[in-house]
């Protein structure tokens, strides 16, 4: 891979993830934020008490809405439409477009939370503060990066729905501690615990965020970041037989 070539091609793959993406789905984002937004100043003004507590839950569960148009099982298109025998035809290699498609997609999930922490500034003036709105950004803003990040290597790892693999894989880190509690895993337990999502570590680190102690809250994000990276690195890795599947296809 010629990372300068990578590099060269972000930005128009940016674009092309707007038009085909964002774009076109602009009623849904909207729609989405639209309604959170409403939701949170509505919330802000009639209730109190208990309701910022609910703040986090709230992002999260937007955070997951708005990133189900960014989980496109993107390999298996190119191979199913025929897409990739088009990029095939010119001077760019394999790795080299898929790696600055990742980057482009990673850069729309980036946009993504950021809109969604401004949908969520109405919930600053309730029982929720600015700061808490900063924090569920820092904290919990990985959703839609490790979404896409996942529904790459469904496709590399041949899912048919690579957007329904992203989300369960997620889900079942989610859920991976309390299951534990119900179901004695054994050693099954810590393969379970490498190949799923650390999403629990991020709720630590959001509560180690509000406790003021942002270094151990950077030390708890850490798993999270080198999960998304290694699955990033696995996806890309696939994505080199791009071209053997389109002509077995």
């Amino acid at each position: 891979m010629n990372l300068s070539d990578a590099l060269r091609l972000v930005p128009a793959l940016f674009r092309f993830v707007a038009d085909d993406i964002v774009r076109s789905r602009s009623v849904y984002f909207v729609g989405v934020l639209a309604g959170y937004f409403t939701f949170e100043l509505v919330a802000a003004v009639v209730m109190t008490g208990g309701l910022g507590s609910g703040f986090g839950s709230r992002f999260i569960l937007v955070s997951l809405i708005v990133s189900a148009p960014l989980c496109r099982p993107w390999l298996n298109e190119d191979i199913r439409f025929g897409y990739a025998a088009l990029w095939l035809q010119k001077p760019v290699g394999v790795l080299d477009y898929y790696f600055a498609r990742i980057l482009a997609v990673f850069g729309w999930c980036v946009v993504a939370t950021i809109a969604i922490g401004l949908a969520s500034l109405p919930a600053s003036i309730g029982p929720a503060s600015f700061i808490d709105v900063g924090r569920a950004v820092v904290t919990l803003g990985w959703i839609p990066t490790t979404l896409a990040a996942l529904s790459f290597l469904g496709a590399g790892l041949g899912a048919r729905n690579s957007g329904l693999f992203a989300y369960g894989t997620l889900f079942a880190g989610f859920a991976l501690p309390g299951f534990w509690d119900a179901v004695r895993l054994g050693p099954f337990y810590r393969v379970l615990k490498v190949l799923l999502p650390p999403a629990p570590s991020a709720l630590q680190a959001n509560t180690t965020f509000e406790d003021g102690n942002f270094l151990a809250a950077a030390a708890d994000l850490l798993p999270l970041l080198v999960y998304i990276l290694t699955c990033s690195g696995l996806a890309l890795a696939l994505s080199g037989a791009t071209a053997k599947r389109l002509v077995r296809a």
